[in-house]
């Protein structure tokens, strides 16, 4: 009974992973997710963006048409703005965005079994983060620890 259990398992694991893929794996692109939150409510992009093998997730930023500003301390690897949100006069991007409302670098990589495939925090500067085609990545401005994920 319980190798039968373990068998059912399995095979539902491998359908439902292999589904997945058929489903949501695009060979060629890497899907590009914007939300900007509070500083512009309305505005929410999704754009696939080409892609052919690993990929800097800053260049596939610029390739997607979004001007993308680091600090002066940090350089590319923190954003502090995306095409001019928030505004200087608001957001000085001297050192560190305050914690209380700064752009999110998400990741969510193409997994094979549905649930290992969600999105999280990128593990490294936005300048050192790869993606793979199929793979998603997200800049969502986040207000008071609102982080409105995909």
């Amino acid at each position: 009974m319980k190798k039968e259990l373990s068998l059912s398992i399995i095979a539902f694991l491998v359908f439902a992973g292999g589904f997945h893929v058929v489903q949501n794996n695009n060979e060629s692109c890497v899907n590009f997710y914007v939300d900007f939150g509070s500083l512009d409510n309305s505005t929410k992009v999704e754009k696939c963006i080409k892609a052919s093998g690993p990929t800097n997730a800053l260049e596939l930023v610029k390739q997607a048409g979004f001007e993308v500003e680091g600090t002066q301390k940090y350089g590319d690897a923190v954003v502090c703005r995306v095409n001019n949100l928030p505004s200087k006069s608001v957001e000085s991007c001297d050192v560190m965005p305050p914690e209380n409302a700064f752009w999110a670098v998400i990741v969510k990589k193409n997994q094979l079994v549905p649930f290992l495939n969600d999105w999280g925090w990128a593990q490294k500067g936005i300048n050192e983060t790869i993606v793979l085609p199929g793979d998603s990545l997200g800049l969502v401005f986040s207000t008071n620890g609102d982080l409105r994920w995909p």
